[in-house]
């Protein structure tokens, strides 16, 4: 009885690969492969960038499932993600004590719609897997927006630009320790990371990179 249970459930809820669909699997090897890549480094404003994957539709099938559904699994890698992108910067800068991360807010309206704020779950893990990495690392979520920002899935880059422009701010005065280091799950234009920098730097804050998951369309200063 209780094998012809196991058998139904199964059947019911089989497993399928979150980017691709193929059965028995949560992140297929095909898929997973895009994540299993070195880290690149690009930059934004002379601001240097570092980042674990390139932005495809079956990387972004892993984001949305981690955005949207809260899907645990790719919380987790992109979490995983994001820690080696830092822990190779650390080597890059020649970075020695204290990090900081610092992330891109959510807007108030996509934290009330999820019931909870993605970016300050995902850096509470990626904090969780730094320090089991013996980094000593603090998490100040010190950015808010001020202002409402229009969604930007269809506007152009400078568009983008425009409408996140002057509408960060840092809701705290206390400098952060260490080297600070901006973090968002995804880069597109560029765009929400450059008013990170804008308000942090009017605050009196320099940060080290931008640290992200995935990038759009961005060759990697690495050969």
């Amino acid at each position: 009885m209780l094998n012809s249970l196991k058998s139904l459930k199964e059947l019911v809820f089989t497993k399928a690969c979150i980017s691709c669909s193929a059965l028995q699997f949560w992140l297929c090897p095909a898929c997973f492969a895009g994540w299993n890549t070195s880290i690149k480094k690009s930059s934004i404003d002379s601001k240097p960038i570092y980042f674990k994957s390139d932005y495809t539709s079956k990387t972004a099938s892993v984001i949305l499932a981690a955005k949207e559904d809260n899907d645990l699994n790719a919380i987790a890698l992109l979490a995983s993600s994001i820690s080696d992108a830092i822990l190779f910067s650390i080597l890059d800068l020649q970075i020695n004590g204290v990090i900081t991360l610092i992330t891109i807010p959510s807007s108030p309206s996509a934290i009330r719609k999820r019931g909870r704020d993605h970016i300050n779950v995902l850096a509470e893990y990626i904090q969780r897997d730094l320090q089991e990495k013996s980094v000593t690392v603090n998490y100040a979520p010190i950015l808010f927006q001020k202002k409402s920002i229009k969604d930007q899935s269809q506007l152009s880059s400078q568009q983008r630009m425009d409408n996140t422009k002057g509408k960060f701010a840092v809701k705290s005065c206390e400098i952060p320790q260490g080297a600070v280091y901006l973090i968002d799950d995804l880069i597109t234009t560029g765009a929400s990371m450059l008013e990170g920098v804008r308000a942090l730097s009017e605050a009196k804050m320099t940060i080290a990179a931008g640290i992200t998951a995935c990038a759009v369309g961005r060759i990697s200063l690495i050969p």
